[in-house]
């Protein structure tokens, strides 16, 4: 894994990577948002939703650690041997949101 000289240096590759990411993403116009293509393993829809549900969960799990509170992962509904029904989970809550 790769290290990062300092806080800048790993802001920088993270708004890199997120700007490379979601381009991916401008051309698709929102009524295709759904649509499944054979080469790929999820929608546009389902693959933010995929994004926002892991990156929610992080930043739950830094906030309960700040307030001294057990984190408990991957969440407090799901263990590890349920990532199906979280993958679930975060197509429902987050994929009928907009592009």
């Amino acid at each position: 894994m790769r290290t990062y000289e300092n806080k800048d240096e790993l802001k920088n590759e993270i708004n890199k990577s997120f700007a490379k990411y979601i381009s991916e993403f401008n051309d698709i116009p929102e009524h295709l948002k759904d649509k499944r293509i054979d080469e790929v393993d999820r929608t546009p829809a389902e693959n933010l939703a995929y994004q926002v549900g892991w990156t929610t969960l992080v930043i739950k799990w830094e906030s309960d650690e700040r307030k001294g509170i057990p984190v408990k992962t991957p969440s407090d509904n799901f263990k590890w041997n349920q990532l199906g029904e979280l993958y679930q989970w975060f197509t429902d809550t987050y994929a009928q949101l907009s592009l």
